[in-house]
């Protein structure tokens, strides 16, 4: 998990830096460990809400005795949040613009210019 982690960030380090606007770059990193942080409490928020619901209705998911705790639904819940995440996902993905680079796209508009210019001279 530990590596994972680590090219995750890297990785989202890289996309929060990338797509932002010029004048927001340096906002991108705080962006980045934002969201990190923000997982962190909201995983702290998840364990102890389901601790505390699954024991007032009986036998608690998560006890102080591995032994007898019901691990088994707790990591369910987390494939079944992990599923729904998938989809809202795919759903932003399939709606999402990449930003391109915008040098790139400054130098290709430049030659069309060029181009353009030419052939009204001709």
């Amino acid at each position: 998990m530990g590596v994972a982690d680590a090219f995750l960030e890297v990785a989202k380090l890289e996309f929060f830096y990338d797509q932002a606007p010029e004048s927001m770059k340096s906002l991108g990193t705080s962006y980045s460990l934002t969201s990190l942080g923000m997982g962190n409490f909201l995983s702290s928020f998840l364990l102890s809400t389901v601790s505390n619901i699954t024991k007032e209705r009986g036998r608690g998911w998560i006890l102080n005795n591995l032994n007898e705790s019901r691990l088994d639904y707790y990591y369910l819940f987390f494939a079944l949040l992990n599923f729904f995440n998938f989809v809202f996902f795919l759903v932003v993905v399939k709606f999402y613009v990449y930003r391109a680079e915008v040098i790139h796209s400054l130098d290709v508009n430049e030659e069309e210019v060029k181009v353009m210019v030419s052939r009204s001279r001709e």
